[in-house]
């Protein structure tokens, strides 16, 4: 190499810069390569994604990547409906209020002035964030609620838990029709009754519920978590982060009561699902950048997927 030693620096500096742009491009064509066949294989399928308020509260920009997560898999052909929650924001609201939560089995108790809360949280606070988020990402979203028409009507639950309703039917027709509109619905999740009662409903019985009417492809959680584990508290055992169950373990699971109670829900809304006709399920965190695209456009996923196999 020829030149003053002041070229020779110069020119290394700029080989080194183009090396390192050059390999920066190459990982970013071996990702492109690698999510493509996904891409292709998932464009018109229909995902439904549950995104949970403990989520939305990790701190962060996490409802703009989600946002943006759900923008691109839009734009790529899927068909996204977002069912969201918002438990800690409604705790926090009620706290502010002077209001105290109380829980049966991992459901909030909820009195008429619980329920108003309830309808400012997800009407209010939650379900804009998420279809302002959503739409500044590049995706026409709107906001739906349950009691909107006859999406969803409800039935009492338990009684000790006053207006809390359980899923007794899904009218998809809505749904449909912003989905064919090319939209992203966003469901917060309330309901009402065959008398115009109005029901706070648990989210992922709702999603779950939401996935089978409409005859999903995908059921998929974000939460707080990284998946589902086998043993989790089981004294000073280190749990064991299951990638893949079947249906059928996870019946077994759910059946002998070796859940933690805020998994319960998720498990049996996963469960009723999967019996619906939802071909798979996948529990990811929500915590995780861009956890949704690495679960549905790369080889490995992330989190924990179930579907029925049985082998």
């Amino acid at each position: 190499m020829t030149g003053t030693p002041a070229d020779v620096v110069e020119r290394r500096s700029l080989e080194t810069a183009l090396t390192a742009r050059m390999r920066d491009a190459q990982a970013k064509a071996r990702v492109l390569r690698e999510a493509l066949p996904w891409m292709t294989r998932w464009a018109g399928r229909t995902v439904v994604v549950k995104y949970g308020g403990n989520a939305l509260a990790g701190g962060g920009d996490g409802a703009g990547s989600f946002a943006s997560d759900v923008a691109l898999l839009h734009s790529v052909g899927l068909r996204v409906v977002v069912v969201h929650g918002g438990g800690p924001q409604i705790s926090d609201l009620s706290t502010r209020l002077g209001l105290e939560s109380a829980f049966v089995d991992g459901r909030r108790v909820t009195d008429a002035p619980t329920l108003e809360i309830v309808k400012m949280v997800l009407l209010g606070q939650v379900n804009p964030t998420l279809v302002g988020a959503i739409t500044a990402a590049g995706a026409t979203a709107v906001g739906v609620a349950g009691t909107d028409g006859t999406l969803l009507t409800a039935r009492p639950a338990d009684p000790r838990l006053g207006l809390v309703g359980d899923v007794e039917r899904i009218n998809p027709r809505v749904l449909v029709s912003l989905l064919d509109e090319g939209a992203v619905p966003v469901v917060a999740p309330l309901g009402r009754d065959a008398g115009g009662a109005e029901y706070n409903v648990n989210a992922d019985a709702a999603a779950g519920a939401v996935a089978t009417a409409l005859r999903a492809d995908k059921l998929i959680f974000l939460t707080n978590v990284p998946g589902l584990y086998e043993d989790f508290g089981a004294g000073d055992a280190r749990p064991l982060l299951l990638s893949h169950v079947t249906l059928e373990r996870l019946r077994s699971m759910l059946g002998s009561g070796a859940l933690h109670t805020g998994m319960v829900p998720k498990i049996a809304s996963v469960v009723a699902a999967l019996d619906g006709g939802v071909a798979h399920a996948h529990l990811l965190d929500g915590r995780v950048e861009h956890a949704l695209l690495l679960e549905i456009f790369t080889d490995e996923g992330i989190g924990t997927m179930v579907d029925k196999e049985t082998t």
